[in-house]
């Protein structure tokens, strides 16, 4: 009996814009799809924080209690990215 290998790969999604970084606590999350995206928000120990389906520019306001440091997952049907962002 022969060994079947699956590859499962992310692949990534491009254009997309996480501005400002560091921030303030307000951070603008954009890219050129106009496709449904979901945005998920987690802190330090991989909590999720913050979940938002949006379909185009959104603001989103980061807690700022305790957690200095978020990863901000952004997933569309095209794939998906991770950006870390700061708090200042």
């Amino acid at each position: 009996m022969g060994i079947i290998w699956l590859e499962v790969s992310e692949v990534e999604l491009t254009r997309v814009i996480i501005y400002p970084n560091p921030a303030s606590g307000i951070v603008n999350i954009s890219n050129d799809n106009a496709a449904k995206k979901v945005i998920d928000v987690h802190n330090a120990v991989g909590q999720v924080v913050l979940t938002k389906k949006v379909f185009s520019t959104k603001t989103i306001d980061l807690p700022a209690s305790g957690t200095r440091v978020y990863l901000v997952k952004v997933t569309n049907n095209s794939g998906s990215t991770i950006e870390r962002v700061v708090l200042r």
